[in-house]
């Protein structure tokens, strides 16, 4: 009884207090639940907090100055840059930034734009060398081959845009070819030193084109635009709701990811996928996809509550992902095709390689051309190959300018520039040995240099060529019988994103995305019709890489990906490692024959165990000894194995835990491209972005075909000459052997007369 009536007390008690501020006149009732009534008296002296007539949201109550201010400040935060993407995958892209070397380059980027009337400039973010003359250093701009203007290279501090003004009827709808000539001059030497120390960082999501958000359109272009600028600082790309497709997510990943890197060159695309419902991201999404289960398929375009295009994928149950693909617009660019291949037997012109004629104004400049051989060619003998060179160069050149030309990064000729200067030299022979060529892709590279006159002061400006080379010079290849030797650019050119195989531990090196990354950089080019396979592995997974007699040092493979050397390691040169051992000062005071002829003795066992290990590696190479000492020496972000001539169409990968998953599939995507990727049987993805090749000492050659006296004298050479010496020393064995056998016979022969 005593608690009801408490809690009647306290409701009419807060009953009338909400009254009472409702109206300031008169006396107030409250009803408690219970029935009860309470008179609250009158207060005169209370002013209402709360009008009699509650106040309503209307137009007279919103500041459109105010307004007019948070929608501007709002629209401006969501701008962004529609940026260029870079499509030559040989130029050093260090996260958002591309680093453009040397004094002259041209450089090709693709652009994106939905609406080209609302584009009236491009914007150029660049940070250049403080080496750089300004007055000699600009970059010329070709938007779909037309010059839309120049630019002056000066930003020293830091990055600062430049604006060019685009003319009308320039851009089209959709992408847009985008070539930028860049111009750089020293501003106190000239000469190929000096042209190591010009360069220019562009910043990729900074250059472009602005787009104002209250422009934006929810439709294909529009999207392709803001997925564009979504991935070029290397940022992921998201797809929502994928998993809700249940058996058929794994099918429809596989295609989205390669529908987009097909419709996107450059750069492979890296993308997440998350749930519908997600936590807000530190970067503002500027693209994203959204599967969304449905009755059938359709594509829509929306704009998100962030400002983000989004791209709605409707999936049925019978719809097939080609049709999404087809519906989305996502037409595939032509696939970055292999380098061609050439005939031997053959005067093969340059222009059959795809080489134009080339022209050579920079004092230092190199230039790699990829081609390929038949993979069933093979040459290890002494056997020529030519390249009969057609050039000219010009008049005047210093007498140190020289040019030098390398296949496969081995010097084959030094060709001086002087004394015939403004001459036609047409069918020049160069001779080379054949072996330096290899079954798969080659790499043909011209080096120019050409000393500055006078070398400490800035090169005078001229836009004259110093060297051209005819696309009419030839290349001739020798014949070679149908071999093959165990190699990994042959596996490597063949790999597919069908290629790659998971074991029960891959997950502890490699997570869902970065095997969507890895596929994504395997379909940026065309591969062989051939059957490889990639193998994924982690560290604990070392065990599985069969590598046949080859002995590898499990401690260096690991400390190879686990371990980078550091600046100011111990010192090992006994020479200085000594200065402070008062053994050795002590050692070094005594003297006398005895030390004299046991110092002797010691050194010269030392010459005879070399000469010895020296002769043993060579007639029966120990490569896993070699091997252990190259893996010593090297360390990287991924190391590819090859190991196993048995399983000649499969390569194991193992990555670095600390590893940038997509800078290794930039360099995988840039070496199938450029022919300078993995080769023998163990390569090293260094930290800079460059592979390291180790190829077995011991590797012997196959013949493919039925022996034949035409294949006879060439496919013998090739086993002899892959061990020289132990074929060399089995028949030295013969020949005395055979000379025993003549003596014996002989003196048999002479006791049985007498």
């Amino acid at each position: 009884m005593t608690a009801h009536i408490g809690r009647a007390l306290c409701g009419a008690i807060a009953a009338g207090f909400f009254l009472s501020l409702a109206d300031g006149g008169g006396a107030v009732l409250a009803q408690e639940t219970g029935g009860g009534l309470i008179l609250l008296p009158d207060d005169d002296g209370l002013t209402p907090l709360v009008q009699d007539d509650p106040p309503t949201l209307n137009a007279d109550r919103i500041d459109p100055a105010r307004r007019s201010i948070d929608t501007a400040t709002e629209n401006a935060t969501l701008d962004w840059v529609s940026p260029l993407r870079l499509t030559n995958m040989q130029i050093p892209v260090t996260g958002r930034n591309a680093r453009i070397s040397g004094e002259r380059q041209v450089v090709g980027f693709d652009l994106y734009v939905s609406a080209p009337d609302t584009h009236r400039q491009l914007q150029l973010a660049t940070q250049s060398s403080i080496d750089l003359l300004p007055e000699r250093s600009s970059m010329r701009v070709h938007v779909n081959g037309q010059d839309i203007g120049v630019a002056r290279l000066g930003n020293f501090d830091g990055y600062a845009a430049d604006f060019l003004d685009i003319p009308d009827g320039v851009l089209r709808v959709g992408r847009n070819q985008v070539q930028i000539e860049f111009r750089q001059g020293h501003r106190i030497f000239c000469g190929p030193e000096a042209s190591f120390g010009l360069w220019t960082d562009i910043d990729l999501a900074q250059s472009g084109l602005s787009v104002n958000h209250a422009d934006a359109v929810a439709d294909a272009d529009g999207f392709m635009m803001a997925f564009a600028a979504q991935v070029a600082s290397g940022h992921s790309a998201e797809i929502r709701g994928l998993d809700k497709l249940g058996p058929q997510a794994a099918e429809w990943r596989r295609h989205l990811v390669r529908g987009f890197n097909q419709a996107l060159l450059g750069s492979p695309v890296v993308f997440r996928f998350s749930d519908y419902w997600t936590l807000a991201q530190q970067d503002r999404a500027l693209a994203r996809i959204t599967v969304l289960p449905a009755s059938s398929g359709r594509v829509s375009y929306q704009i998100g509550g962030d400002g983000a295009h989004v791209m709605v994928l409707e999936i049925g149950p019978d719809t097939r992902p080609e049709d999404i693909l087809t519906m989305a617009q996502l037409a595939p660019q032509p696939a970055a095709s292999r380098a061609p291949l050439i005939q031997p037997e053959q005067d093969v012109p340059l222009s059959a390689f795809g080489v134009q004629t080339e022209s050579f104004s920079q004092r230092y400049a190199r230039r790699d051309h990829p081609f390929r051989l038949p993979d069933d060619w093979l040459v290890l003998t002494a056997a020529k190959a030519r390249l009969n060179f057609d050039y000219i160069y010009a008049t005047g050149l210093p007498r140190e300018s020289m040019l030098l030309i390398s296949m496969n990064d081995e010097a084959i000729r030094l060709l001086p520039l002087r004394d015939e200067g403004g001459q036609h030299i047409s069918q020049f022979p160069i001779d080379f040995e054949a072996r330096i060529l290899q079954p798969g892709t080659n790499r043909l590279t011209f080096e120019l240099m050409v000393p500055g006159d006078p070398p400490d002061l800035p090169c005078p400006a001229a836009d004259h060529a110093f060297l051209q080379i005819s696309d009419t010079s030839t290349l001739h290849v020798p014949y070679s019988p149908s071999m093959a030797i165990p190699d990994m650019d042959l596996a490597f050119g063949a790999l597919t994103p069908d290629s790659i195989r998971l074991n029960e531990m891959s997950g502890r090196a490699y997570s869902d995305a970065d095997i969507v990354t890895l596929s994504a950089a395997l379909d940026r080019s065309q591969a062989e019709i051939r059957a490889a396979t990639l193998h994924l592995i982690s560290l604990d997974d070392l065990g599985s890489v069969p590598s046949a007699h080859h002995r590898a040092d499990r401690r260096l493979l690991e400390d190879s990906v686990l371990s980078i050397p550091a600046a100011g390691d111990a010192v090992t040169d006994p020479a200085l490692a000594s200065n402070d051992d008062p053994f050795q000062r002590r050692r070094q005071q005594g003297s006398g024959f005895s030390i004299g002829v046991s110092r002797a003795i010691s050194n010269g066992w030392g010459v005879i165990t070399g000469t010895v290990i020296w002769v043993k590696d060579r007639i029966f190479p120990n490569s896993g000894e070699q091997l252990n000492q190259w893996l010593a020496a090297r360390h990287g972000q991924a190391i590819l194995f090859h190991l196993d001539p048995a399983r000649p169409d499969e390569i194991w990968m193992l990555r670095s835990p600390d590893s940038d998953i997509h800078a290794i599939a930039h360099a995988i995507a840039a070496a199938r491209i450029s022919g300078a990727g993995p080769r023998g049987q163990v390569s090293i993805l260094s930290h800079q972005g460059a592979w390291q090749n180790w190829v077995a000492p011991d590797r012997r050659p196959i013949l493919l075909e039925p022996w034949s006296l035409r294949n006879f004298r060439h496919a013998m050479g090739n086993l002899v000459s892959a061990r020289p010496i132990f074929f060399t020393l089995m028949i030295l064995f013969l020949a005395l052997l055979s000379a025993v056998i003549a003596l014996r016979l002989v003196i048999s022969t002479r006791d049985t007369k007498t």
